[in-house]
Formats: C-alpha cells, structure tokens, sequence
C-alpha cells in the first residue's frame, strides 16, 4: 500500500484564467506540487490566525485585520 494520496486538479486550457495559471507554471518554472502544498498551508495559517485589532476609533468602531 502506497503511502501517497494523488489529488487531481483541472485546467481548462480554453478558459483565460486557468490557461494564464498554466502560462505562469511554465514561465516561472514552478513545480507544480510544490507549490500547491506551499499555498495550501499558507491558507490554513491565515485562517487559524487571531483576529489583530488594528485601530479603535473615538467613535467606539474599531478595524480588525484577519490573518497577515
């Protein structure tokens, strides 16, 4: 039994958006594996990260930054 999972994602190469992920993958010589666990994880330290108070006005409002 593998210790691996393979996950598969999709690119429509005729929609813009996916085609210019793939354009960028390609320039930047961006393993692709890699990258996705990176960005992956980046979103999971955001979304575990308290809530900073960055700013308490005289009027009581207050402004609250998520993450980063």
């Amino acid at each position: 039994m593998s210790n691996k999972r393979v996950k598969s994602v999709s690119f429509n190469i005729t929609n813009p958006q996916d085609r210019a992920f793939l354009d960028r993958l390609a320039e930047e010589n961006i393993e692709f594996s890699p990258y996705v666990k990176a960005l992956i994880f980046e979103d999971m330290q955001r979304r575990n990260a308290p809530l900073k108070i960055v700013k308490r006005s005289a009027s009581g409002g207050i402004k609250i930054v998520v993450g980063k």
